[in-house]
């Protein structure tokens, strides 16, 4: 009866094993942590092996691997990423830029930034944000819910300002002789210099620090060469 009973557990446990390490297939999708926009030729690879692939020009990715398996996440200027695929649900995955990248823009200004450390205990919790693997389902599925609300409502200051409201290009193209796509080019660097702490002002604070940005760099921009 002991032997049955053993041969049983055994057979138990090397079935459990093989359906654990059985392989699918995981996809996802990769953007940049500030602008959400999408992130091409990030490598993806499995820790501890040769394995690997890349996203494509709208940041997905698809691999073949098992859920005891662990994601690296790697791109040239951002902090490499690494998720464990135990319980993976397809997901975006968000990489942030390095600081010394951010460190570099900080020092060519002379200018003293009132805002700077002010938000990194919230910044930290967006950038940990898991959901526990013992979760079912659903609640993931609200859970996510919860942070994309709370995403949107973080942004919505600057998108009312920014992005909805036509006065704001114009003014600036306006105020510093600006063509569009120099407007944008000065954009997407206020962006990624100021994604820590843009989403949390007054609407009077971002227009304040805007035009300020517009004011330092837009000379050196018309000065640059085409």
């Amino acid at each position: 009866m002991l032997k049955r009973f053993i041969i049983c557990a055994f057979f138990i446990l090397c079935v459990g094993a093989a359906f654990a390490q059985k392989e699918e297939i995981f996809t996802g999708i990769l953007v940049d942590s500030a602008t959400f926009s999408p992130l091409p030729f990030v490598s993806v690879r499995i820790k501890n092996s040769m394995r690997g692939t890349s996203t494509d020009m709208q940041g997905n990715f698809s691999i073949s691997a098992t859920q005891r398996d662990t994601l690296i996440f790697s791109l040239v200027g951002y902090q490499t990423v690494e998720q464990s695929l135990w319980g993976w649900e397809p997901s975006v995955i968000r990489m942030t830029e390095k600081g010394i990248l951010l460190k570099a823009v900080t020092i060519e200004s002379t200018a003293i930034d009132p805002y700077e450390g002010m938000f990194d205990d919230e910044n930290a919790k967006i950038a940990h944000r898991k959901l526990p693997f013992y979760l079912s389902k659903t609640k993931k599925q609200k859970r996510k819910l919860v942070w994309l609300r709370e995403d949107n409502l973080r942004a919505k200051t600057y998108v009312d300002v920014v992005i909805n409201n036509p006065e704001t290009k114009s003014g600036l193209m306006k105020k510093y002789s600006l063509t569009e796509d120099q407007y944008y080019q000065l954009l997407g660097q206020f962006n990624a210099k100021n994604y820590t702490v843009m989403y949390y002002l007054t609407a009077g604070e971002l227009m304040k620090i805007l035009n300020n940005f517009y004011e330092v760099n837009a000379p050196r921009l018309k000065g640059s060469p085409d």
